[in-house]
């Protein structure tokens, strides 16, 4: 009789309070003429930089490279796009958004016949090699602002946006959405919402979408607001704080949603009680709620906002802002809460930088990637963290605690590797009171699936979520002793 032994799913990552950090430039071939760059990162790993040039004569395009694991470099770069009428801003730039399976969704401004601009899309599911004709955001209006695209588990894109139609009557930008390629409406989901705050968009494990974006109230309070979408609903979502920011212009920032696994982060600017700050708030639940409200800036410096986030594989988190003299600003918050060193880049940024992790394999020092405009054109760097003690990470967006409570046990073997559908086909013993011994597929996280292989051994907790499938979360797996 073979024995079993357990091993846990994870490997280690290598992640520790931070004591230095070392640049180096990732070269990007955009030439002098490039502003406006947008980094993103897929579940899968893979990670996008896109930027737009313009030349003497008014035509403007808009181009895409994906990172090369093998090289370390950037793919050659691919146009998505190109024209004469657009409408290039650095506030309300544009952006590319990922999906799972090598989709990506790009998104750019054109200028509309009323001297306003709207909003056009573009999607690709070959990693940006080619593109469908773009298409308006919408069919009702040709005021849309600051789009968010959101990858949903049916395969489509989620679009939330900024909607200036009500402008013409002396009436409030509103926060709107829809699902692209689809016949229905525009869905109305706050009537009352600051002009020209960026929106962040997260899309959780279990496929809710959540949303970021600044409210404004009546009064002229303008704090950060959250909404999740779940299956065509839109439900108000829980705030860390309310800063009461009461200001009479638009500050022109807005939060920055990010996560790894369960382990969900927000960080935005403030200025409330006239004190410029760069604050920041983690959930280890999925955004149901959130722990105490951290102040990540340097008090000495004033901050001027454009607040990047990203989450570590163990839950810690690194954030990023820029100071009032163009430097940008990174600073950690171990999973602990307890506060890193600040780390400075050096020269300066135009516009707005964008952060993503590019590594956090566990083997090696996690990698922060920038992508920055600066006088000569857009330019990224690789800002290496050095690290000194180990630390785990379950997946299931909970506490130790909470993951050994969770849902059900189960045990048994892995029968394939559902790639495309982010699951695993498991033939499992019986849970007893509720499910018979079967062979069925579980929705995994994504980050799972290079981890295992068929004819494993496993135990894990399985549980139903708010997509109504089952999940598989804290897996181990079993390994023969010889």
């Amino acid at each position: 009789m073979k024995m079993l032994r357990l091993v846990a799913l994870y490997l280690v990552a290598i992640i520790a309070p931070v004591t230095a950090m070392e640049w180096s430039e990732l070269p990007l071939p955009t030439g002098p003429d490039s502003g406006t760059p947008s980094l993103t990162r897929a579940q899968d790993g893979n990670v996008y930089v896109s930027w737009t040039t313009s030349t003497e004569v008014e035509q403007y395009a808009l181009w895409i490279s994906r990172f090369d694991r093998e090289t370390q470099s950037w793919h050659a770069p691919v146009q998505i796009a190109q024209g004469d009428n657009w409408f290039l801003n650095w506030a309300d730039n544009a952006t590319v958004s990922t999906g799972l399976r090598g989709r990506v969704a790009a998104v750019w401004y054109v200028h509309s016949d009323d001297s306003g601009y709207h909003a056009v899309a573009s999607t690709s599911t070959d990693h940006g090699s080619t593109w469908a004709p773009p298409q308006p955001i919408s069919a009702e209006s040709d005021r849309t602002e600051f789009v968010a695209l959101a990858p949903l588990l049916n395969s489509s894109w989620l679009a939330v946006w900024l909607d200036a139609r009500d402008h013409a009557n002396s009436g409030s930008m509103q926060l709107r959405s829809r699902v692209l390629g689809g016949d229905e409406a525009d869905v109305l989901i706050d009537e009352r919402v600051c002009d020209c705050c960026p929106i962040s968009t997260l899309v959780l494990p279990n496929g809710v979408v959540l949303t970021a974006y600044r409210d404004r109230s009546d009064s002229e309070v303008r704090d950060i607001a959250y909404q999740s979408y779940n299956r065509g609903t839109w439900t108000a979502a829980t705030a860390p704080i309310q800063d009461g920011w009461k200001i009479e212009g638009c500050p022109v920032n807005g939060a920055s949603l990010s996560r790894r696994s369960g382990h969900v982060a927000t960080a935005w600017f403030t200025g409330a009680n006239d004190t410029p700050q760069v604050l920041t708030a983690r959930s280890n639940n999925l955004a149901r709620s959130w722990n105490l409200v951290t102040r990540i800036d340097d008090p000495t410096q004033s901050a001027r906002g454009s607040v990047n986030s990203t989450v570590l594989r163990d839950g810690s988190q690194w954030v990023s802002w820029v100071e009032n003299a163009g430097t940008v600003t990174l600073r950690g918050l171990n999973r602990d809460g307890s506060l890193g060193e600040i780390h400075r880049m050096p020269g300066t940024a135009e516009g707005k930088p964008s952060m993503v992790m590019l590594s956090d394999n566990s083997n090696e020092a996690t990698q922060l990637l920038i992508a920055r405009q600066e006088g000569d054109g857009v330019k990224t760097y690789i800002g290496r963290l050095a690290a000194d003690t180990n630390a785990t990470l379950d997946d299931c967006g909970c506490d130790a605690g909470e993951a050994a409570t969770r849902g059900h046990a189960v045990r048994g073997e892995i029968v394939n590797v559902l790639k495309d559908r982010d699951a695993l086909l498991v033939a499992h013993e019986e849970v007893p009171g509720v499910m018979m011994a079967m062979t069925m597929s579980f929705q995994v996280d994504p980050q799972v699936l290079a981890l295992v292989k068929p004819n494993q051994t496993i135990l894990a907790r399985m549980e139903r979520r708010d997509d109504g499938k089952w999940w598989l979360f804290s897996i181990r797996i079993l390994e023969p002793v010889n």
